[in-house]
């Protein structure tokens, strides 16, 4: 009798478990939120991102890093250093930022062919890059190039140019062709001038971009030519110095002057008489823009497109003081 019954006991407790193996099946009765892995944001690193900066002593460059901080999100970091315009340097900057370990990096090249060094250590390190302000000469390492249409710009500098000199004249070029976005200005520049073929471009110098480099230059090429009619610079600093040459010389009358970045100096030179006209850049744009790409890079590469042209659009008398 005592065996009848643990066999009773015993066939009822499985009948039990099974009873509950099934609710457990049951969909009404599964959690509302799927048992599923998800990140544990609340001890989530904060995301390192590296930036790389051509030159910080131009009030542009300070842009768009007003737009790159503008974009970061709440406890991230944003680690930055300044090439000063010096490839070396910028190569060694890199370098520490990867020992810093960046997720990310964003460069914009002082020299699009010698930054190549830099695009390879990142590589090796797993360190997305993208390009922005200017694009480097191997696109294949940087997973998004964010820039002006800076052919765009040259383009309509050079037009405004050939009409303010009649289609006729004799103009100068200061540039800076290491970096990429510099010679598709002066490129553009050119494609423009060639429409007016009485118009002669007698001389094209590479610079240091700035002030104070383009100022002596520009004082050789008034000697040197003294029918010039016209000046392309490749930035706003560079137009500034060449237009403080000719303003010395009593020149400002003879000599048109244009640039490219649209900067509130430059405006100010526009609207002084000093400057004919520059070619505005959206800076802030441009940084935000990178930033935002950065986090996307992250998440999904393949969702970042490979070329993001900001664009750029005209500054003469009649707009510069809107």
């Amino acid at each position: 009798m005592r065996k009848i019954i643990s066999i009773l006991l015993a066939i009822l407790m499985v009948a039990t478990f099974a009873a509950c193996g099934q609710t457990s099946k049951d969909p009404a009765a599964q959690p509302a939120t799927p048992n599923t892995t998800t990140p544990d944001t609340t001890d989530a690193k904060p995301i390192k991102i590296g930036v790389s900066v051509a030159d910080q002593s131009n009030p542009f460059y300070i842009e768009i890093l007003d737009g790159m901080k503008s974009a970061m999100k709440k406890g991230d970091e944003l680690i930055v250093m300044d090439a000063g315009f010096d490839p070396a340097k910028q190569i060694t900057d890199i370098e520490d930022m990867i020992q810093q370990g960046v997720s990310v990096m964003l460069i914009d090249p002082v020299d699009s062919k010698g930054i190549q060094a830099s695009l390879n250590a990142c590589e090796a390190a797993n360190i997305p890059v993208i390009a922005y302000n200017s694009p480097v000469d191997d696109s294949s390492k940087v997973v998004s190039t964010v820039a002006s249409d800076n052919f765009m710009a040259g383009q309509l500098i050079g037009e405004e140019l050939g009409k303010a000199l009649n289609g006729k004249g004799k103009v100068v070029m200061l540039t800076y062709n290491v970096a990429q976005v510099c010679l598709d200005r002066a490129n553009g520049f050119k494609d423009s001038i060639g429409k007016y073929p009485e118009i002669e471009i007698v001389a094209e110098q590479e610079i240091q971009p700035g002030v104070d480099t383009a100022l002596p230059v520009m004082e050789n090429m008034l000697q040197s030519y003294p029918d010039l009619n016209g000046a392309f610079a490749l930035n706003d600093p560079s137009a500034i110095g060449c237009a403080a040459a000719v303003e010395a010389a009593n020149l400002l009358d003879k000599i048109k002057i244009v640039g490219v970045d649209g900067s509130d100096d430059g405006k100010t030179a526009i609207l002084a008489g000093k400057i004919l006209a520059s070619a505005a850049q959206h800076p802030i744009d441009i940084g935000s823009i990178s930033i935002e790409t950065a986090y996307k890079v992250l998440v999904d590469k393949s969702s970042v497109e490979a070329d993001i042209k900001v664009p750029v659009e005209l500054v003469t008398k009649d707009n510069a003081g809107k």
